[in-house]
């Protein structure tokens, strides 16, 4: 008797491998249309993932018309681009350290160091900004809480309820 459990798939198979592609799993989508959503993450062009997950240009874009399919590609899109932002946000102190050195380095052209200036300016401004901008719709959700809570109820004509 071997020690594998029949319910286990050997370590070597990937799920999915060998299962047709119209068995659709819990998202609606199928295995052909999740590998169609990794190709067109990965590829510049439409034709160009297609032909990277086997499959027509027409068949991705009649996908993409479909809601299920473009709903799923467009949170990966959103996942995969806020990896981005996370790992650009990691090396943004980096990036500011080497404005600064350009910036105050004298052997260097004079438009390499007004160009890091104003980097680091422009930077600056939109940090301030940004933060300003998220003081301001916090005040406001706290008003429009307070507001709600504050508020008796009304009945559908407009008029305040009876206690």
């Amino acid at each position: 008797m071997s020690d594998e459990r029949p319910d286990e798939q050997p370590a070597e198979e990937k799920p999915g491998d060998g299962l047709p592609t119209h068995i659709q799993r819990a998202d609606g989508l199928t295995h052909k249309q999740e590998a169609a959503i990794v190709a067109l993450l990965n590829e510049p062009t439409v034709s160009k993932a297609a032909v990277a997950c086997g499959l027509n240009d027409r068949t991705i874009y009649r996908w993409l018309d479909e809601s299920a399919f473009s709903k799923a590609y467009r949170k990966a899109r959103r996942e995969s681009f806020a990896q981005a932002i996370a790992n650009s946000q990691r090396y943004a102190p980096l990036a500011v350290t080497t404005l600064a050195k350009i910036m105050a380095d004298p052997t260097l052209s004079a438009s390499a160091r007004v160009s890091a200036a104003t980097s680091l300016l422009k930077f600056s401004r939109e940090s301030i900004e940004l933060d300003d901008l998220a003081t301001r719709v916090d005040d406001l959700e706290k008003s429009i809480k307070q507001e709600a809570e504050q508020k008796p109820p009304t009945s559908m004509w407009g008029e305040k309820a009876c206690a």
